[in-house]
């Protein structure tokens, strides 16, 4: 399934995971510092607002890091995470829902950009897999793809992280969770340095 055939956009438009994500705060004026660096991690709990009668998608959390493991291609470097569990929610009532609808979620990649340089969105691959719901079987996570150094395309369009045979079907079980294994893979040469990607999602769900 491709971006083509798309006919409605049903929630959340596109709302990004950051993969090594940063936040960088400027001063004014120079001070020289003095001692360690000391970090605080800042953590929420946010209930869910979904409403009845929607159809909407949210993420676990909006970052992940990727570490290196040790190679499974020769002369290649990996690097490699897991995407934040994505939980589609669906609350409508069956007369809510169009006959022979069905919706779906699409991820892409942006470049892994840093000070050292740039490491192209093709070298980023996943491996979508359905964490829980679908007791009917057609929910189902979408097929892997392979990043370039392994003969793919990698993460450059909008792939099929998990999708819904019909609507209505499914629409009794409520909700579903997906995540995806990602795998960064480049050359023995890649420049050290952080780099970060925005992993674009977005569901849809096509009006018949």
């Amino acid at each position: 399934m491709n971006a083509r055939a798309m006919k409605k956009l049903v929630a959340g438009g596109a709302l990004g995971a950051m993969l090594i994500g940063t936040v960088a705060l400027a001063s004014a004026a120079s001070a020289d510092q003095v001692g360690d660096d000391s970090n605080v991690d800042v953590s929420v709990e946010i209930e869910s607002t979904v409403e009845p009668g929607n159809l909407a998608f949210s993420v676990a959390s909006s970052s992940t890091t990727l570490s290196e493991v040790d190679s499974t291609v020769p002369e290649t470097r990996e690097f490699t995470g897991t995407l934040p569990e994505v939980t589609v929610t669906d609350t409508r009532s069956a007369d809510q829902i169009a006959e022979n609808s069905f919706w779906y979620v699409l991820g892409s990649a942006s470049d892994f950009t840093g000070e050292a340089g740039t490491i192209g969105a093709e070298n980023l691959g996943w491996a979508p897999a359905l964490v829980s719901g679908s007791d009917s079987g057609l929910v189902e996570a979408g097929e892997g793809v392979d990043p370039e150094l392994e003969n793919g395309p990698g993460l450059v369009d909008q792939d099929l992280l998990v999708s819904a045979f019909d609507s209505t079907e499914v629409n009794p079980e409520g909700s579903w969770t997906a995540n995806a294994d990602l795998t960064l893979r480049t050359g023995e040469d890649v420049a050290a340095g952080a780099y970060s990607s925005t992993i674009t999602l977005s569901l849809f769900e096509d009006i018949g």
